[in-house]
């Protein structure tokens, strides 16, 4: 039993360690070690910018590269990652190529612009969630899914800061959405005195820094800790860096956030500087848990927790009870990782399920 826990150890500090860092290559970063906010996303601009420009229809085949789910029992071929809709298409019959960051924003003739075809804001979407989706800012919604076997909501926003329609994708997608629209003003730095006024009051300025308004910094940096980079984002970041040369630096480094937008500004950021000390590794009990856990943390009821898989597949979200406990009965036997929110501060544990 102590081999067993001691290699689950050893397998959730890989795993965690893969998801907080992507392998970019050696010294990619180096110019734009040492600065923080707008200078820092200005050396990032100077690093990314200048990619392979790819053909906007060709996006469909390379989608099977960068947005291929993996294999499953029902679909043992895979199929589109579509973080659109339900929908799991194996041809691309019904899909859209969707720019994640409406199009509109940025220019009234965007099919001449590099950002057009940049592979880094195209993602495969379900044609009609696309069109629901419109030029819509990102927020938090009230309504449920406006169509059939989709998961996205287009609403009256609720977060702070914003009155009117938005997009909310799901939870799982947030930190996805946050981070492609954090590389998107930051790959094109130069579009500033372009960006649109239709769609984006919500969210953005006509300038380089900090180009994103009170309101869409605290969304994007809320969803960027919430929904931590997944497996998904690391293979993908990868997949679209071998076909156009350059990368999502916030998929390979999210704590840039924090020091362009966020609580670390005055900080200088390095490479190896990793996330602000706040992350613990903690226990819950039973362990192995039959259908209901305990977090051992002071103030549950104030805490939130989100259950994920080993593939960073966000599974369960929730409260904890008073003292502590969550249901997990509807989970399938295997290990699982809990990240539980108290505040600012952010702990990881592992648990195995065994009905």
């Amino acid at each position: 039993m102590t081999f067993l826990r001691n290699t689950h150890l050893v397998l959730l500090f890989i795993l965690f360690s893969v998801f907080s860092r992507a392998q970019e290559p050696n010294g990619y970063y180096s110019a734009a070690e040492g600065k923080n906010q707008g200078n820092l996303k200005t050396a990032l601009y100077n690093i990314i910018k200048d990619h392979t420009i790819l053909e906007y229809y060709s996006s469909s085949t390379s989608f099977r590269s960068t947005d291929w789910h993996p294999a499953t029992t029902d679909y043992p071929n895979g199929y589109f990652w579509d973080m659109y809709s339900n929908y799991k298409r194996t041809s691309w019959s019904g899909m859209n190529r969707e720019h994640s960051m409406p199009k509109s924003w940025w220019s009234t003739t965007p099919e001449t612009t590099v950002a057009y075809s940049d592979l880094n804001i195209l993602y495969p979407s379900d044609a009609n969630a696309n069109s629901a989706k419109l030029n819509y800012a990102l927020g938090e919604a009230t309504t449920s899914s406006i169509l059939v076997n989709t998961t996205i909501k287009v609403g009256p926003n609720t977060f702070p800061g914003y009155n009117g329609t938005v997009f909310e994708p799901l939870d799982e997608y947030k930190g996805d959405f946050a981070r492609t629209y954090m590389y998107v003003v930051t790959c094109y730095e130069n579009y500033a005195p372009n960006w649109r006024s239709t769609g984006t009051l919500s969210m953005l300025y006509n300038n380089t820094y900090p180009t994103f308004n009170t309101y869409a910094v605290n969304l994007l940096l809320k969803w960027n800790s919430q929904d931590p980079v997944s497996e998904k984002e690391i293979v993908r970041n990868n997949a679209v860096y071998s076909l156009q040369h350059n990368r999502n630096p916030f998929v390979d480094h999210p704590e840039l956030a924090d020091f362009i937008w966020g609580t670390r500004k005055v900080e200088e950021w390095s490479v190896n500087v990793g996330p602000p000390e706040t992350e613990t590794i903690f226990n819950v009990l039973p362990n192995p848990v039959k259908s209901v856990l305990t977090a051992k943390i002071n103030h549950p009821e104030q805490a939130t927790y989100n259950i994920y898989s080993l593939d960073g597949i966000t599974l369960q979200i929730g409260n904890f009870t008073s003292t502590g406990t969550a249901t997990v009965d509807e989970l399938q036997d295997g290990m699982y990782i809990l990240v539980v929110y108290t505040g600012t501060k952010r702990k990881v544990a592992k648990f195995i399920v065994q009905h």
